[in-house]
Order: C-alpha cells, then structure tokens, then sequence
C-alpha cells in the first residue's frame, strides 16, 4: 500500500535478491574498465567484472522515506558476502578462473577479506565490499593481496598441519635410526656355539 514501510525482502538462495544496481562511479572508474585487461595486475581474469557484479547482487537494501518523504534505500546488509567455488562452478566458472577473479578485485580494491574461513565445518570465506578501487590506477601496487591456499594434503585437527613421510620425521633420531637395522655382532656372536667343558677339562693333564 502507498505510504507503508517496505522491509528488505530476505534474500534466498546464495544471497541474492532480484536484482541489483551498479553505481556511476564504479563502472565508470580506471579500475572497473581495467579488469580482466592482461598487465593491469599480477593477476587477472576474464571474469572479475561478473565475480564483482555477484558480490553487489548480494547487497540488502530497504526503502525508507525521509522527513520531506522522500523515498531512498539504505543498506541493511552487514557488508560480509561469501562467493564459494561451488556457487561459481554452478555458473561455469572454473576454480583457476575464480582464483585470477579474487586476486584482481583484491588487487584493484573492490574488496578485502573479512574472514579467511577455514577447512572445517564449513567455515567459508568472507569478503567485504570497499572503495578503494577509486583511488586505483594502472600500474598502481596492490590494495590487498590474497595469500596462497594452504597446502591441500592432509591436515591435522584445523592446525594447519601436514602429514610429512616417516623417513623425514625419524631423520637424525638416534632411537628410530636404528629400526630395521641388523643387530649388533655382540648380541649374536655366541648364540648357536657349543660351550667348553670347563669342569670336565679343567686342570685335567695327561
């Protein structure tokens, strides 16, 4: 109805609503008509631009009047989205694409990391929205740069640590140098020899 209060429709699904809407001042910025342009960055990817236009879908607005009632929107969203690898596969996007995508809106500064997330209970990694892609220009250093995926082989209880062959945990330890080795001359030298008769010969002459 006319003059009632709309409230910021929940979002289902990976977070998006039913559309969403692209200022002037990023679409229109060096950064956003630079992406996916080779030598712009350390890393680019033909679909940064799509990767960012994900991440404003996700946005939460509402419509709100102001004192002269006039209508506007405001934010409602706690700006931390999450782009999952799984959520881009389902849009044809590879994971090494993605990875390239990460690495140039982060680069750029369209968004930083607000939680790395993890390798357990589906802690997933967050990203916030930011605008330090204004300031941005080619040949510019990097806003953020993404450290590299942790090492993918087994992991011990979320610490990170990796299972490493027995040869290089037992290296130099003077206990497990010696399994598997033969045992000492000493302990074996006298096993299967007959004993002398020492009281049948001793102090016996001819």
């Amino acid at each position: 109805m006319p003059g009632e209060k709309r409230k910021a429709k929940k979002k289902k699904g990976n977070g998006y609503g039913k559309g969403t809407f692209i200022e002037s001042k990023i679409f229109l910025s060096p950064a956003f008509l630079s992406l996916g342009k080779r030598g712009t960055s350390g890393s680019v990817s033909t679909i940064s631009a799509q990767m960012l236009i994900f991440f404003l879908g996700k946005r939460q607005f509402a419509t709100v009047k102001d004192k002269k009632g006039v209508r506007g929107k405001v934010r409602t969203d706690s700006n931390k989205f999450d782009l999952t690898y799984k959520e881009l596969a389902s849009h044809g996007i590879s994971q090494a694409q993605a990875k390239r995508g990460f690495d140039e809106l982060l680069w750029k500064g369209f968004i930083k990391v607000a939680d790395p997330g993890g390798c357990y209970n589906r802690h997933k990694a967050l990203y916030s929205l930011i605008e330090d892609y204004q300031n941005w220009r080619p040949g510019h250093p990097p806003v953020t740069v993404r450290k590299r995926d942790r090492n993918q082989g087994y992991q011990g209880k979320g610490l990170g640590s990796v299972k490493i062959n027995s040869t290089h945990v037992n290296e130099g330890h003077p206990h497990t140098r010696q399994r598997g080795a033969p045992p000492k001359k000493t302990h074996t030298s006298t096993r299967g020899t007959p004993k002398k008769d020492t009281h049948v010969n001793e102090g016996h002459s001819k």
